[in-house]
């Protein structure tokens, strides 16, 4: 298995939409760590113009192991936050662990 990184971002005002589904997405990431496939997820924090921390989300990062590429986007596609609107777009890179 690789390691891929799942980089979303979210849709303006997406605060609501992820309260409904954090639950079920947070499930989906504790199987995968529960499979020692996740090396590390949360969320971006949102940044004004100046890159100060602000109030909510701007989008996540999952890294994890996946057979594959397509493997990785299909796991990616059917997150909850997609089915709630949260993501406007989500991209999925293969991922090179070389420190931690």
């Amino acid at each position: 298995m690789d390691y891929f990184a799942i980089v979303s971002f979210d849709v303006a005002e997406s605060a609501e939409a992820r309260a409904k589904a954090v639950e079920e997405h947070r499930a989906r990431l504790t199987e995968l760590d529960a499979e020692g496939r996740l090396l590390t997820a949360g969320p971006l924090p949102r940044t004004d113009a100046y890159g100060r921390v602000t109030e909510g989300f701007q989008g996540s990062i999952i890294i994890a192991q996946f057979e594959s590429l397509e493997q990785a986007r299909a796991w990616a596609q059917v997150d909850p936050y997609n089915a709630q609107g949260v993501y406007m777009e989500t991209n999925v890179y293969p991922y090179k662990k070389v420190f931690g």
